[in-house]
């Protein structure tokens, strides 16, 4: 029988950041790991935590380390026996809310001084930031490099990191060629490779002062292009050549990191025969609830938080995304979903196909439908098109009880309920819809309708194409998005439909009709957390 090493790979737990809902997250968490313990009938060998294991640097020192004890012994508890933790820093250990200087390493001094003996706390030797973790450590047949990839001593702002060749090289000379049979596990928090949505989404403010979002999104752009994006601070500085020297310690390499919270692999293919090839894992946040979109309000539809499990089993290795419900009625419900089947032939990792998520247990809806119909602007003339949107949600026996929508538009528009009366709100804004029922609303210069006026709202460097969406909170038997009113636009429209929980964005066909200005996209059998859309180019 071959060997197995399980491992859990945690991150993102951000204690102590969200404490009116993080306890029930946390709670949720343990439940959610029992589970894959009783399913899968062994022990974990192994746990790996890749950073913003904290909120902020600032946290006291001895509630951070009586929280992460605290939820380490619960963790071990439900996976039945004591357990090998690495732990690596993130931006969050290190900045006041992950963001603002001085890089302070106190907080994770603090905790490896008090629980350094139960755990690998990793990120007190800088400006040394990698280390091999010694094999008796974990007793697994593979090589374990921790990185600290949060060192910046520089710079009041930024959540960004570096990832420098020379630690890589380093720890390489210390391996050297012992056991070179053994898969190398690499641990950092920073991104290797750009990660979808986030590198195109701008930097969350929500948590900032208005003054500095002013600064961050209308004033850092001009001087420097795209600075209000989050690709800035995501991908580690340095990573392109760390990338290249990986390859180059010639072993099958597994990064595991975390960062934004979106669970997700990618495989790196060594051109050269002599190198080794690259597998990226992140994972997403197993102590948040991310929501979808950066710039809607906090109760939007958010994604479940979520662990992956590794097993390597001889030369097999399979990854799994674990999400789990935390409140309602999805509470204590938990969704699976692959991300990689692949065998490891030396140094390469060969691919083998996997079927897509095993769809959510939580609320299901027999119908999902949404349509919009555009017109002329009343207070943007030829700028904008306002919109009319008729929803209506048909759940079924386990559905929802209620369905909260968030409307978004262009900067300055309006919701005006039209069932109901209720004063006309900005956007975003959170709409309340009827189960089983017409629920209409319009909204008042919703959309841009000319290339100048997204322009003018969205920046020089925005893309030239508008679009109308739906998003599916929930698994729908049917998911109906209905657009009139582009006219000619019709003919060139195209759709998508986006997983939010990794930010894939696939083409789906739509269906237009003939002479008309109506466009159709229709989606059976929907996942939760994914979103139609139907886009189409802007006038000139």
């Amino acid at each position: 029988m071959q060997r197995v090493t399980l491992i859990l790979h945690l991150s993102d737990l951000h204690l102590l950041g969200e404490p009116r809902e993080q306890d029930a997250i946390l709670a949720s968490l343990i439940t959610a790991l029992e589970k894959e313990r009783a399913r899968r009938g062994r022990r974990v060998d192994l746990i790996a935590i890749t950073g913003d294991v904290f909120d902020s640097a600032t946290i006291d020192p001895r509630v951070a380390v009586r929280e992460l004890e605290a939820l380490h012994k619960c963790i071990t508890r439900a996976l039945g026996d004591d357990v090998p933790t690495i732990v690596v820093p993130g931006n969050h250990d290190r900045r006041r809310i992950g963001l603002f200087g001085p890089h302070d390493e106190s907080l994770f001094r603090a905790v490896r001084e008090a629980l350094g003996a139960r755990m690998l706390i990793h990120g007190c030797d800088t400006p040394f930031l990698a280390k091999v973790v010694p094999p008796a450590f974990h007793a697994q047949p593979l090589w374990a490099i921790a990185y600290d990839s949060t060192y910046l001593p520089h710079g009041w702002l930024s959540a960004g990191g570096v990832v420098r060749h020379e630690d890589l090289l380093h720890a390489a000379a210390q391996i050297g060629d012992a056991e070179p049979d053994w898969p190398l596990l690499f641990l950092l928090h920073h991104h290797l490779v750009p990660t979808p949505l986030t590198d195109v989404g701008p930097i969350e403010t929500h948590r900032m002062h208005p003054a500095l979002c002013w600064m961050l999104h209308r004033v850092l752009p001009v001087l420097v292009a795209h600075a209000d994006r989050e690709e800035l601070t995501m991908t580690a500085l340095g990573a392109g050549t760390a990338l290249s020297t990986l390859h180059d310690l010639r072993r099958a390499v597994l990064v595991l990191h975390g960062h934004k919270h979106y669970a997700t692999a990618r495989k790196l293919d060594a051109t050269e025969a002599r190198q080794g090839d690259v597998l990226l894992v992140s994972a997403g946040s197993a102590g948040t609830a991310q929501r979808w979109s950066p710039t809607s309000p906090r109760d939007t539809a958010r994604l479940w938080p979520s662990f992956n499990v590794i097993e390597l089993e001889g030369d097999a290795i399979t990854i799994e995304a674990v999400s789990f419900g935390w409140k309602g009625r999805s509470a204590g419900e938990t969704a699976y979903r692959p991300l990689v089947w692949a065998s490891r032939e030396g140094a390469k990792w060969r691919l083998h196909p996997i079927e897509g998520a095993e769809p959510h247990s939580g609320p299901k809806l027999i119908a999902n439908e949404s349509r919009v119909r555009l017109m002329n602007a009343r207070r943007f003339g030829a700028r904008r098109w306002d919109y009319e949107c008729e929803r209506r949600v048909e759940p079924n026996g386990r559905g929802p009880r209620r369905y909260v929508e968030t409307i978004e538009g262009a900067r300055g528009a309006l919701l005006e309920p039209l069932d109901r009366a209720a004063p006309v709100r900005a956007t975003p804004a959170q709409l309340e819809l009827g189960l089983g029922a017409l629920t209409r609303y319009r909204v008042d210069g919703g959309v841009c309708r000319s290339l100048d006026e997204a322009t003018r709202v969205r920046g020089a460097a925005s893309s030239p194409f508008e679009w109308i969406g739906l998003m599916n909170r929930y698994r729908a038997r049917r998911s109906r998005l209905v657009l009139e009113g582009l006219g000619a636009h019709a003919n060139s429209a195209f759709a998508s439909t986006t997983d939010l929980a990794t930010g894939q964005e696939t083409p789906l066909r739509c269906h237009r009709d003939v002479g008309g200005d109506r466009v159709v996209l229709e989606l059976d059998d929907c996942p939760a957390r994914t979103l139609l859309r139907v886009y189409w180019p802007l006038e000139a």
